[in-house]
């Protein structure tokens, strides 16, 4: 079994909060372009625009990509050059992948702690024409990096694991 696998395979609440993740980006992205389809049926056909579509649709790709963010995290399927890490040995290889889950903690956990701010310093900023609170859109940020946050720990761990095996 694929270490991709191996994650998406587990039972109980990270099961749950995967399948959770995916179904919301999935509708999220369905209304993501049911609005943008709105807006061109509306001005281009009817000639009446609607004057809330765009908003709400940059508010939905933001989502969308925060939730594309965790989703590749989950999966561990970024973009990578792997050449110069598939002639390291197995320790270096797991150096490299500790390495990089620091990285990716450290990333996440400074998109937690902005992310929250702005979130909160936002929330009683109603957005132009939805009369949503910003707040709600900021609210991704943190939520995002929280995920990734533990996904990175659980590779730290993994990759810490495969440092201490013998060779």
């Amino acid at each position: 079994m694929t270490q991709r696998t191996e994650r998406d395979a587990r039972s109980g609440f990270p099961a749950i909060a995967a399948r959770a993740t995916d179904a919301l980006a999935i509708a999220l992205f369905a209304a993501m372009f049911a609005c943008v389809l709105a807006q061109v049926i509306f001005r281009y056909f009817l000639g009446s625009p609607l004057t809330w579509s765009d908003e709400l649709a940059r508010y939905l790709f933001v989502w969308c990509a925060f939730l594309g963010w965790v989703i590749a995290a989950r999966r561990r399927s970024h973009l990578a050059v792997t050449m110069g890490r598939d002639r390291l040995g197995p320790r270096a290889q797991a150096a490299l992948r500790l390495a990089g889950a620091l990285a990716a903690l450290g990333f996440a956990a400074a998109l937690v702690w902005h992310g929250a701010r702005i979130a909160a310093r936002n929330w009683d900023v109603d957005t132009t024409s939805l009369a949503l609170s910003t707040g709600v859109v900021y609210a991704i940020v943190p939520l995002a990096g929280l995920a990734v946050a533990l996904y990175a720990l659980a590779d730290a761990a993994a990759a810490f694991a495969g440092l201490r095996r013998r060779p």
